[in-house]
């Protein structure tokens, strides 16, 4: 078996992700911690607000129109590390690609961008 993406497509170590989720709480200050809460998930991640996406933006970040708010949905990328498990509930851990950061979250939140 193997680790599958949202999609259904192979996830393997090396691959660039997208990690779905929705915004729980917001950290105050420019690096303030963002609490992104994945699909079929009950554990919830922390992430930099540079680290995220929103329907308002273009870019990361407050100064491009990415304003964090409780209840909205994100999108989060970095890179599988290691995968635990297998099919769309496997386990990938994660890094993030500003803050550094390693999550881990079910391989069915993510879409796969390849390598």
């Amino acid at each position: 078996m193997a680790a599958f993406d949202l999609k259904g497509q192979i996830v393997n170590t090396g691959d660039q992700v997208s990690i779905i989720g929705v915004i729980q709480s917001v950290g105050s200050g420019s690096d303030g911690g963002v609490i992104i809460q994945p699909p079929l998930s009950a554990s919830q991640f922390t992430a930099l607000e540079e680290d995220i996406y929103t329907v308002e933006g273009t870019a990361c970040g407050g100064a491009q129109g990415n304003t964090p708010t409780v209840g909205n949905d994100c999108t989060t990328r970095g890179i599988v590390t290691a995968i635990s498990g297998n099919g769309n509930t496997a386990t990938l851990s994660v890094q993030l690609p500003i803050s550094g950061f390693i999550v881990s979250v079910p391989s069915g939140a993510t879409y796969t961008t390849g390598a």
